[in-house]
């Protein structure tokens, strides 16, 4: 019975080796090689949060009917615009294909998509599988997925929600850990000080 349930939580989780993880707040942390979701009004402001806590190219998907793009001058004072590498994905079968192999080949470190409706929780595992199949690399690439409205995808290792804050303190987010396997939820406020984005618990 033992082996069963040991199995049946490798079927659902993966593999139970440790990667590295992007540094979020003291010990919470998101995983290469685990499936991270965010959601809100300011899900594009997250990747930059976590382009400034990681280093190498960052592979960036999105719809290819999407009206929105980045202003490398805007982000500039928090990451290098030269950094990213934009894919326009004509549907979300093909951004899913893109973040699958990806994963197998092993690069870039950082993955971001732009997804138009939830993935499914079988869509979830595959790209767990492929990022347990890349062999190019010993640290395998993070996948982060901005799905729309309130998020939910099934599968995910975190969940996070992000809006803006800047009533009182100018260029300030709330950002919220929704769901994650090991950690319980929190709520955290993201403040720019000296073009550094700084993390500290909301009160």
């Amino acid at each position: 019975m033992i082996f069963l349930l040991m199995n049946l939580s490798l079927l659902i989780n993966g593999s139970t080796t440790s990667q590295p993880k992007i540094p979020f707040y003291e010990n919470i942390g998101l995983e290469h090689g685990r499936v991270h979701e965010c959601y809100g009004p300011a899900k594009l402001f997250f990747p930059f949060l976590l382009a400034q806590r990681c280093k190498g190219p960052i592979l960036w998907i999105r719809p290819s009917y999407s009206k929105h793009t980045i202003n490398p001058n805007g982000v500039s004072k928090w990451v290098n615009p030269h950094r990213f590498i934009f894919i326009n994905s004509p549907s979300f079968k093909n951004t899913l294909w893109c973040i699958e192999e990806s994963l197998r080949i092993g690069t870039p470190p950082l993955i971001i998509a732009e997804l138009e409706q939830i993935p499914t929780l079988t869509q979830i595992r595959r790209m767990h599988l492929a990022a347990k199949s890349c062999k190019s690399t010993k640290i395998a690439p993070l996948p982060l997925i901005l799905t729309p409205k309130d998020g939910g995808a099934l599968g995910v290792e975190t969940r996070w929600c992000i809006r803006s804050n800047h009533t009182n303190t100018p260029y300030q987010w709330k950002i919220d850990l929704t769901r994650a396997r090991l950690v319980p939820e929190k709520k955290f406020l993201l403040t720019e000080i000296k073009n550094q984005l700084e993390i500290s618990l909301a009160p």
